[in-house]
């Protein structure tokens, strides 16, 4: 079976690793400080990076600097993985959902800027950000959306866990928001060989308080003083050295996403394809289409037959879940539309050209009747 996800094992950093370490500490190690200055250089960036230990930790770290008592709310999109909301919900704020694009899974700027528009104003004035999912290593166009946000006084954060290295008008999308947030999970498109995150923030002063707040609330050379409210959020010295190692080969692995992109899109006949903003050079993370409801059970059961594992990611919105209940109710067919129809096929590193080649013709081959 061809899996979507391929967990990485590579025996070279594991050896590389063996020797590095007689040299450098498991926690607070060099390999550390170096995994985030290297990031800043690669990626071009304009913010700060600092490491943790997960994306979730990330957001609470963004969510936690950007408070603020009388401002609860934070508008979301309704299709994603659940951490995006239910760290909201940890924290006590609460959330509105807006709907994504029909054209694609993103969320729709056109009805964010009309809900705001006619938005009652006791609500309006509760309101402290935006949290912008980049899903599938896919952008909406952030010049519109930080347009959006100033006009609104609103905070950006933007969930870029799975679109490390994609770029919006030839810029990094980290450079966009206020704070983005990226995990380095097994799966991701940038992984460590465990949990591994990583938050990177515009203003100086919110850099640092964030560097202290991962680290219990004291600083690295002073564990008596305690600054803020913190809490135990470190990446380990052990994954920053396997990330470091693999941000030499991540050219590479780009160039190889866009080879399996450009044939998709060029040979993809049976299928309707997303449609995305034309400034996008995405990272091309997870390779999607729709198929439709009546048919998709039989696709999804020809595609395992042919040994291709085939699925929709997003089974459920997130609001469906009780506990992560909007604060409003608010229309979401499209992205309704999405937990019956959108499918991902594999297109990981570990894939050969010919094998995904013979991926796409498979699904070209699909008899719906």
């Amino acid at each position: 079976m061809i899996n979507i996800f391929k967990q990485d094992h590579d025996k070279y950093y594991f050896a590389k690793a063996n020797k590095y370490f007689k040299n450098d500490k498991w926690i607070h190690g060099k390999c550390v400080n170096r995994l985030e200055k290297q990031i800043e250089k690669k990626l071009k960036l304009k913010v700060n990076a600092c490491s943790c230990n997960s994306g979730s930790d990330a957001l609470m770290i963004a969510l936690t600097i950007d408070r603020d008592p009388k401002r609860d709310i934070y508008i979301t999109t309704p299709l994603s993985y659940i951490a995006s909301s239910s760290i909201v919900k940890f924290l006590n704020l609460n959330i509105i959902y807006i709907d994504v694009n029909e054209e694609n899974f993103l969320l729709d700027l056109n009805k964010l800027e009309t809900f705001l528009k006619k938005c009652d104003r006791k609500i309006l004035k509760r309101i402290k950000g935006i949290i912008n999912v980049e899903l599938f290593g896919f952008a909406n166009d952030l010049h519109k959306l930080n347009i959006i946000a100033n006009k609104y006084n609103l905070t950006l954060i933007g969930d870029c866990s799975q679109s490390f290295g994609t770029l919006f008008h030839q810029q990094s999308t980290l450079n966009y928001y206020d704070y983005s947030v990226v995990s380095f999970y097994p799966t991701k498109i940038f992984s460590s060989y465990g949990d591994g995150g990583m938050i990177f923030i515009k203003k100086k002063n919110s850099f640092k308080k964030a560097m202290i707040i991962k680290n219990n609330g004291h600083e690295i050379v002073n564990k008596n003083n305690c600054k803020v409210l913190g809490f135990n959020s470190r990446l380990d010295s052990f994954q920053a050295f396997i990330l470091l190692m693999k941000l030499k080969n991540f050219n590479n692995l780009i160039k190889k996403k866009k080879i399996f992109y450009d044939i998709f899109i060029n040979n993809m006949h049976k299928f309707k394809i997303p449609n995305f903003n034309s400034n996008l050079t995405q990272n091309n993370y997870l390779l999607s289409f729709y198929v439709k409801k009546n048919i998709i059970k039989k696709f999804i059961n020809y595609m395992k037959f042919k040994n291709v594992e085939c699925k929709i990611i997003y089974k459920k919105l997130l609001p469906e879940n009780k506990i992560l209940k909007p604060i409003i109710p608010t229309n979401m067919k499209n992205a309704k539309k999405c937990t019956e129809s959108l499918v991902v096929i594999p297109n990981h590193n570990n894939i050969s050209l010919k094998i995904f080649k013979n991926i796409i013709k498979t699904i070209n081959e699909f008899k719906s009747k």
